[in-house]
């Protein structure tokens, strides 16, 4: 059980960061299409379910296929340090009010990172555990009270890109969970396995339905870095901020930990999870508007190439040497 509910909250982990509840990736993938979003929003929780439940069937099988697959690996380290560089810039604009306060935070942050590395999937699970529910029942009660049903919705573009925005937008998130689920939870049934991957794709349907909705009600904001957070006034802006960290936090660590697991397969296992937490912080000073709403659509091809590459492709032989991703084993 315990298992099952480390599985659940730390795949959420992995797709609910800053990008997500910032809304800025929802307006570039959904929102932006108007009405149209709802159909794909719809569309996105059945592909959320499926590739769940395929990377969890096929997890180890995948992270075999990793060590042999220059490609994948070369892509998943790419994914990797531009998303987290989105969640270390994201953290520091919303501690932003305060240099000294901004820079305490990003230390703070480094040094969780580079425990997360060291320690593995075990240290993912006990985080998720504490900050994940917090963050998901105060996202649903604030976004949910600030609902307004009088307002008009935004019109967007009438496009059927949106099926295509919607597809790689999964993509892109489930992507970043591969190795992750396939270490959570190889210990699972398959029946357990099932209900993991439908309980994180319904969480996380519900979570951008409601933010969709928000967004096309408050269309002016858009256009900024932080949409969602822009609707909130108040003490409601304050959560929102609470909430925003901790998804960012929840995926960098997600995050760097993969990365750490493809970068031991060119490196010694000590320079590659430095790499890990320093690569990512580099990219963060690109800033996290930029690093959203052009790298992400770019991202996403890769992110589709890793899933092809290390889920669909068949396997036929088993690498001599595996791939040390659990942390404690990487000195």
């Amino acid at each position: 059980m315990r298992q099952s509910i480390y599985a659940f909250l730390v795949t959420l982990g992995t797709v609910i960061g800053s990008g997500f509840l910032s809304g800025k990736e929802i307006v570039v993938f959904f929102t932006r299409f108007g009405l149209l979003s709802f159909p794909c929003i719809f569309l996105a929780f059945f592909l959320f379910w499926g590739i769940f439940y395929f990377m969890m069937l096929r997890g180890g099988d995948a992270l075999e296929r990793l060590e042999k697959s220059p490609v994948a690996n070369i892509s998943n380290i790419i994914v990797c340090i531009t998303i987290g560089g989105a969640m270390f810039a994201g953290s520091y604009d919303i501690v932003a009010g305060s240099k000294v306060a901004s820079y305490i935070v990003m230390f703070i942050l480094v040094c969780i990172c580079f425990y997360v590395v060291k320690k593995g999937t075990a240290s993912l699970g006990k985080i998720s555990t504490v900050l994940l529910p917090f963050m998901i029942i105060f996202l649903l009660i604030n976004g949910g009270l600030s609902l307004d049903f009088s307002k008009p919705l935004l019109s967007g573009q009438n496009s059927l890109a949106c099926i295509y925005y919607a597809v790689m937008y999964v993509v892109f998130n489930t992507s970043n969970s591969g190795l992750l689920l396939a270490h959570m939870s190889k210990n699972l049934s398959k029946k357990q396995k099932a209900r993991v991957s439908f309980a994180s794709a319904l969480v996380l349907s519900a979570i951008l339905l409601l933010a969709n909705i928000l967004l096309l009600q408050n269309g002016a904001v858009c256009g900024e870095d932080m949409p969602l957070l822009a609707i909130f006034g108040g003490g409601g802006r304050v959560v929102m901020q609470i909430v925003l960290f901790l998804g960012c936090i929840t995926t960098l660590f997600s995050l760097v930990f993969s990365l750490a697991c493809s970068l031991r397969g060119l490196m010694r296992a000590r320079l590659a999870n430095i790499l890990a937490v320093i690569l990512p912080l580099i990219v963060s000073f690109a800033g996290f508007g930029f690093i959203v709403s052009q790298l992400y659509p770019l991202t996403s091809v890769l992110s589709a190439l890793i899933i092809f590459d290390l889920f669909l492709l068949p396997f036929f032989k088993k690498p001599n040497k595996r791939i040390h991703c659990s942390g404690k084993d990487a000195k």
